[in-house]
């Protein structure tokens, strides 16, 4: 438990102090909690590609847990992904063959990474996804896929499985999203009072105040308890 405890206030130390400072550097944070700084990141799905004073570097996924770009000034965390195992597939079923290499692509992925929105405890975080609409012509034909990005928020308290917070773009207090923000912002007297005002507020409240109560919140009951 100390040791457990000691590693929850080193990241969060860390987290505060990269949050805090005007980085211009990207930088990487590996499994051992090294910080390592760079000048250029670059992401495929299975590794980091990074380059610092023209020499380039790869990492795998297994070895990075956070990294931060300067130029969007966004940090992100790794998140382990749901193992899926391949289905088999009927021969006969060409449609299927033809997607097997997508399968067989997607269940090697380990990890994926969201960006982090807030610091300590309580983690809110935000994923940018690429959702296609089927597009129906006249006399109920399909005449193609439009393609729309979709924001995802998600909530999460230390190392915890991210819990789905809101899925219809902008993250807006409505009164399915405080009832879970009040599971996990849980304990704090100000903040429950704080959530109700805000949800009884109009216009109704937004991403900027949702993320200033989860701090807050953080902030109050102590970033490594």
């Amino acid at each position: 438990m100390i040791g457990k405890t000691t590693t929850h206030i080193t990241l969060s130390a860390l987290l505060v102090f990269s949050f805090c400072k005007a980085q211009r550097s990207d930088f990487i944070v590996t499994t051992s909690h090294d910080t390592i700084y760079v000048d250029k990141t670059d992401l495929t799905d299975f590794e980091f590609k990074t380059e610092t004073a023209g020499k380039k570097k790869r990492y795998s996924f297994d070895e990075v847990i956070n990294y931060y770009i300067s130029s969007e000034d966004k940090h992100y965390e790794r998140i382990p992904l749901e193992k899926k195992e391949p289905k088999p597939v009927d021969r006969y079923d060409y449609k299927a063959n033809d997607d097997s290499y997508v399968t067989d692509y997607d269940s090697r992925k380990k990890y994926k990474y969201l960006q982090r929105l807030t610091v300590g405890k309580v983690k809110l975080f935000t994923e940018v996804v690429m959702e296609g609409t089927l597009i129906v012509g006249i006399g109920g034909a399909s005449s193609g896929v439009a393609a729309r990005k979709n924001e995802i928020f998600y909530i999460s308290v230390y190392d915890s499985k991210p819990e789905l917070l809101s899925d219809y773009g902008k993250l807006k207090l409505t009164k399915e999203v405080a009832e879970l923000l009040k599971v996990y912002l849980y304990g704090d007297d100000q903040t429950k009072n704080r959530l109700d005002q805000l949800l009884s507020a109009k216009p109704v409240a937004g991403q900027d105040q949702i993320v200033k109560l989860i701090n807050e919140y953080n902030a109050r009951i102590g970033l490594g308890k």
